[in-house]
């Protein structure tokens, strides 16, 4: 009687697992040649041969020029993409798109808001080098028609007050959002800090930090940093995922993928396997 009971309801409990969902965040330098960088032409190859054999449902990309988002288009057909140029709110300039695969998800709302005193228009914030942006979509499961916010950003390499003001807009942000629209949270991208930095620990103490081990939270991601070099000693952690309460790590991973004695891009793409509970 017990073992027709299991065969019976086994499907059942099967179906109410939680839907796992796959995150990949990619900051691709931008497409400008130095002695450093390849041009574009060769690293997209490799590129676009890592993001189809992970196959993420979700992907923040980060340095993204216009030319390169079509590339990236191309390559990912099943994937509608997210986002503006940082210098015109169109097409200029470097975008932080969002891509997500269109046969997990529905997007329910989205846009980009700069990291400035103006978030609502293309602008240059506090002392940042250049204009920043954020990223964000509120994603529907197609599986389980849960709700999930997923927001990529990249935050200015040379101002640190604009990393500091960078920070708490978002959490201003962030929380307008969900009180219209309660959902868990993604965030993910290269934030140009430390770990030990204030934006780090800001934000730590709002969220999980997902690129550490839900095991052992001492132990987090190498550097994600490399320079184009193999043989780099700047141990740079500055690529991240934060994620609400609700979500848990399944598993956590930095490529480290070579091409010709060197690397795709000078940052190394992360990816987080994770549930919403």
């Amino acid at each position: 009687m017990q073992l027709r009971f299991l065969l019976v309801f086994l499907p059942f409990l099967v179906f109410a697992q939680p839907e796992q969902h796959k995150a990949l965040s990619y900051n691709i330098r931008y497409d400008g040649h130095t002695d450093l960088a390849p041009d574009w032409k060769e690293r997209k190859i490799p590129i676009m041969a890592q993001l189809q054999a992970q196959a993420p449902t979700i992907i923040g990309f980060q340095e993204v020029l216009y030319s390169q988002l079509t590339d990236l288009k191309a390559a990912l057909p099943s994937y509608l993409s997210i986002g503006v140029g940082r210098d015109d709110g169109q097409t200029a300039g470097e975008f932080s798109p969002i891509f997500y695969d269109t046969t997990r998800y529905v997007c329910q709302q989205s846009g980009t808001f700069w990291l400035s005193l103006t978030p609502e228009k293309p602008s240059k914030g506090w002392d940042a080098a250049l204009n920043r942006i954020c990223t964000y979509a509120l994603l529907e499961s197609k599986f389980d028609h849960q709700l999930l916010w997923v927001f990529n950003t990249h935050f200015d390499h040379i101002g640190e007050e604009a990393r500091l003001q960078s920070v708490q807009l978002l959490q201003k942000k962030y929380t307008e959002f969900q009180q219209n629209k309660p959902a868990p949270i993604l965030l993910m991208g290269d934030f140009n800090a430390e770990p030990d930095s204030f934006p780090i620990i800001f934000l730590r103490k709002s969220f999980k930090d997902l690129s550490c081990s839900m095991r052992h939270p001492e132990l987090c991601s190498g550097p994600t940093f490399n320079a184009f070099t193999i043989s780099n000693t700047d141990d740079k952690i500055i690529d991240y995922f934060f994620g609400s309460a609700s979500l848990m790590q399944i598993k956590y991973e930095l490529l480290r993928d070579t091409f010709e004695r060197s690397y795709p891009s000078d940052h190394f793409p992360i990816v987080l396997n994770f549930i919403s509970l």
